[in-house]
């Protein structure tokens, strides 16, 4: 069976607005090179980008419940890139952080809605695969976007900036074209596919009070455990955004050098997501994501001695693997548990991930930047946080396999298969 028409626009709205985020790839380059300031100046804004991105992330989740995920998407995407285009018009210094906080806050309620559209409009049986065919559009934005930004900011960051401010301006208007959705078919594992009424306004989905959600949240502590897990797991993980860069610079390799490896970075997940999936379902979801820690923690442990472009590439290789894991098995598990009258308010707390994770890597980072005698002694400490992940992944992953095949709810490529099994 097609996935449907709205999963397919949230697609081309995603690729696209991800290439242009190549603007959070190089803020801390920009705010270190351009604005003048100190590498740990630098990591405080970006813990601040963080700490916002996890208030608005958190509060997003009513809101995708009551408003819909479609207009949060859309609103949040617009006011990210204006946000982006603020940055090009070279406001003064003690602006830039408030602007930064501004990217964060808006940029990172885009995948908690993104997510519930997926888990909305997609049946339940075809989600893991929907969820794999994301990330290969947020990575192939990825492969692509660090590649322009590096060119653009070695020429000029205005420029950069503007041209980020275009890109998911396009991924909103995209984003705006998804019709609302019609709310039981994903919901059953053998409904037909949606059909398509042109003209016809589908009915409302039900919405549940508006932020009663938070009370059953509180008392799931088997996905609060699973949400502190993925947290620690994106403060190992996004030390790439936020620390790599400034070292890879130190050494000499400059935002180009930084631009090539994220673009192989996105480039073998692109080539290997949909894949390493189809070899990945034959085992259970949860144990895999705790591979997917040891071998993002491998990577993170190597980087202390890494100074050279090949080197740091070939230590990428590790690390991606976990990347390519952990990201689309985490959000599948995370719609699979999920009740589905607050479903907007999980996948909002699970995407609390990604500014938490700034948050605790731009903290540390910064605090190894400057106090450490060798700063890239920083690698082993979060080699250690990396540890704690793996340890809370193997711990956790019995209890995991039970509720997902409580509720059914483990997705496979296969209507008819047995999710216990999976």
């Amino acid at each position: 069976m097609r996935l449907p028409r709205a999963f397919w626009l949230l697609f081309a709205a995603t690729l696209v607005a991800r290439t242009g985020f190549f603007v959070e790839s190089f803020l801390t380059i920009f705010m270190k090179s351009d604005v003048g300031f100190s590498p740990s100046q630098a990591s405080l804004v970006m813990a601040l980008y963080g700490a916002g991105g996890a208030l608005t992330t958190l509060l997003s989740g009513p809101l995708i419940d009551r408003f819909g995920p479609r207009a949060v998407l859309t609103v949040a995407l617009t006011a990210t890139a204006l946000a982006a285009g603020v940055l090009a018009l070279q406001p003064p210094a003690w602006l830039v952080a408030p602007i930064v906080l501004g990217v964060g806050s808006f940029g990172q309620v885009i995948m908690p809605a993104s997510n519930t559209i997926v888990a909305e409009r997609v049946p339940r049986w075809q989600q893991r695969r929907a969820f794999s065919l994301m990330f290969v559009a947020l990575n192939a934005g990825l492969a692509v976007g660090p590649l322009i930004g590096g060119l653009l900011s070695s020429v000029s960051f205005p420029a950069m900036f503007a041209t980020g401010m275009a890109l998911i301006l396009i991924g909103a208007l995209l984003s705006g074209r998804i019709r609302p959705e019609r709310p039981d078919t994903a919901e059953r594992p053998d409904s037909p596919e949606r059909p398509s009424h042109e003209g016809i306004a589908p009915k409302p989905a039900r919405r549940a009070p508006w932020l009663a959600g938070f009370a059953v949240v509180r008392r799931d502590r088997l996905f609060l455990v699973f949400v502190l897990t993925n947290c620690l797991f994106m403060g190992v993980y996004l030390q790439v955004f936020v620390t790599l860069p400034l070292f890879m610079v130190t050494d000499g390799l400059g935002p180009s050098g930084y631009g090539v490896l994220m673009a192989l970075n996105g480039t073998l997940l692109v080539l290997l997501q949909l894949p390493v999936d189809r070899v990945l379902r034959r085992f259970p979801v949860a144990p895999l994501l705790a591979v997917g820690a040891a071998l993002l923690t491998a990577g993170t442990a190597l980087n202390a001695g890494a100074s050279s472009l090949w080197a740091y590439c070939l230590i990428a290789l590790l690390w991606t693997a976990g990347e390519l894991i952990n990201m689309p098995l985490a959000a599948s598990v995370t719609a699979g548990i999920a009740h589905s009258e607050h479903r907007g308010l999980y996948l909002a707390c699970h995407g609390l991930a990604f500014p938490v994770g700034m948050t605790i890597a731009s903290l540390v980072g910064g605090f190894a930047l400057e106090h450490l005698p060798q700063p890239k002694l920083l690698w082993i400490f979060v080699a250690v946080l990396g540890a704690g992940v793996v340890a809370l992944r193997i711990l956790t992953a019995r209890a995991i396999g039970r509720r997902l095949a409580e509720t059914s709810a483990e997705p496979s490529g296969d209507p008819s298969a047995d999710p216990s099994a999976a």
